[in-house]
């Protein structure tokens, strides 16, 4: 009897091994959401520590790949070859059209803002002040954010260089020295993080803009991903409920607007 007991027990403990499993999510650099830890003093990214703290609770566990172009990652995801990304902003409301997004963003973000030299500080800026800059930098998701802002910079291509790829930050960073752009485009929360490094730069936000919310993509046809989408969400409740959500974003900077809304 007490060896049939062992060996149920045994047998328990490797089928709960089996259904254990590694995911390996995709991640592209844009800090603070997503971080070179080599040059952020060791920082990961706000969306990185989020999905270490949430799946530190599960019996699962994760490991992160980098991949340096944001296009090529959210098509990676959409061929199955990685179980997620490790975070985008959504275009498309609280949904990536094509993908499988948790219901609980890990954060929102409203309007946007410029990175510039001091000098060229507009206090509060509408998107008719940009007619005044010469060049203006921008990194792809920030056209969505206002139908003005997107609409403008579709009319000025002239004036306007699109950045991907590696290192973007501390490339905006050297432009901006140089003078070959005059402001940089992008979210607030990014930017104010910018400024705290570069105290050169200041941040000018606007005062319209849409919402955006930012979190994970799942393949929409993957067999786990409405699993994972689950663990996310049950995982973000856990973590705004306990508090660590809150300290998580406040390492960044960042608040948490979305206390009391989910």
């Amino acid at each position: 009897m007490v060896r049939m007991i062992g060996v149920l027990l045994f047998c328990s403990l490797c089928q709960s091994k089996l259904r254990a499993e590694n995911y390996e999510f995709i991640w592209n650099p844009y800090c603070p959401y997503t971080c070179d830890a080599h040059l952020e003093n060791g920082k990961e990214g706000v969306a990185i520590d989020i999905i270490k703290a949430v799946f530190k609770e599960s019996k699962h566990s994760v490991s992160f790949t980098r991949v340096d172009s944001w296009l090529r990652a959210k098509r990676l995801i959409k061929s199955g070859f990685s179980d997620g990304m490790a975070f985008t902003f959504y275009q498309h409301g609280q949904t990536e059209q094509g993908f499988l997004t948790p219901k609980s963003p890990m954060l929102m973000v409203k309007g946007f803002a410029y990175l510039s030299l001091k000098k060229n500080q507009i206090p509060s800026f509408k998107t008719v002040d940009l007619g005044r800059f010469n060049a203006i930098g921008n990194y792809y998701g920030a056209v969505n954010s206002n139908s003005r802002l997107a609409r403008y910079l579709a009319e000025n291509p002239h004036k306007v260089i699109y950045v991907t790829g590696a290192n973007i930050l501390e490339r905006v960073r050297e432009m901006l020295t140089i003078g070959r752009i005059d402001i940089w485009l992008d979210s607030a929360d990014l930017l104010h993080y910018m400024a705290t490094k570069y105290p050169q730069f200041s941040v000018s936000e606007s005062l319209a803009g849409n919402k955006e919310y930012g979190g994970m993509l799942f393949a929409l046809d993957k067999p786990k991903s409405k699993e994972l989408a689950v663990i996310m969400d049950n995982g973000i409740e856990r973590l705004r409920k306990s508090g660590e959500l809150e300290k998580i974003l406040t390492k960044y900077g960042m608040p948490d607007r979305l206390a009391g809304n989910i």
